[in-house]
C-alpha cells in the first residue's frame, strides 16, 4: 500500500493521463470521420490508456483499503462524514448569518457511496475493453490505407467510436468516484 501523499500524486497523474486519453481518442474519431487516418494518434491512445491503467493498478491497493473498504462500503464511516459535513455547514451558515441547508438523508448517502464503488468496478471492465479496442484500432490503422477498401472504414470508425466512448465513460466514472472520496 502507498503512502497517502504518493497515492494522491498518482491519482493526479492518473487523471492527467485519462484526460489526455479522452482528448486523443476524441481526436482520432474526429479525424477518421473526415477521412484522415492517423496510426500514430491511435498508438498514442494505446500508450495513454496503458499508462493510465498501470498508474491505476499501482494505487489500487490503497484505493481498496483507504477508500472503498474504509468509506464507500462502510455505512458508519459515511454517516460520520455526513454528520461532520453538516456541522461544518452549520458553522459556515452561522458565520454568514444564514440558515443551514437541509441535510440529505443519511441512507441515501450510504446507498450512493456503495453505488459509486460498484460503478468503479464497471469502469475497470469498460476501460479494459477500451484498451483492447484501441490495440485493435491501432493495429488496423498501421496496416490499412483508406484507398484499399471502404468496407474496412466502417469497422475502423466503429472501433474508434468504442475506444472514444469507453475512454469517456471511464473518465466520467473516475471523476464521480473521486468526488465521493479520493485517495
Amino acid at each position: 500500500m502507498l503512502a497517502d501523499s504518493a497515492a494522491r500524486w498518482l491519482l493526479v497523474l492518473h487523471a492527467v493521463l485519462g484526460a489526455a486519453a479522452v482528448g486523443t481518442a476524441t481526436h482520432v474519431v474526429l479525424w477518421l470521420r473526415k477521412g484522415r487516418v492517423s496510426a500514430k494518434s491511435a498508438w498514442l491512445v494505446v500508450a495513454l490508456l496503458a499508462a493510465g491503467m498501470l498508474v491505476g493498478l499501482a494505487m489500487y491497493p490503497t484505493y481498496k483499503v483507504e477508500v472503498r473498504a474504509a468509506y464507500l462500503e462502510n455505512p458508519s464511516a459515511v454517516t460520520v462524514a455526513a454528520v461532520a459535513h453538516d456541522k461544518a455547514l452549520e458553522r459556515v451558515a452561522a458565520r454568514e448569518h444564514e440558515l443551514p441547508p437541509e441535510p440529505p438523508e443519511t441512507m441515501a448517502l450510504v446507498r450512493g457511496a456503495a453505488q459509486a464503488a460498484r460503478w468503479f468496478d464497471v469502469k475497470e471492465a469498460w476501460a479494459l475493453l477500451g484498451l483492447v479496442a484501441a490495440l485493435a484500432l491501432a493495429g488496423i490503422l498501421s496496416l490499412w490505407t483508406p484507398s484499399e477498401g471502404a468496407a474496412v472504414r466502417s469497422v475502423v470508425l466503429g472501433l474508434a467510436g468504442i475506444v472514444c466512448a469507453t475512454t469517456w465513460l471511464a473518465a466520467i466514472i473516475g471523476v464521480v468516484t473521486s468526488a465521493w472520496r479520493a485517495v
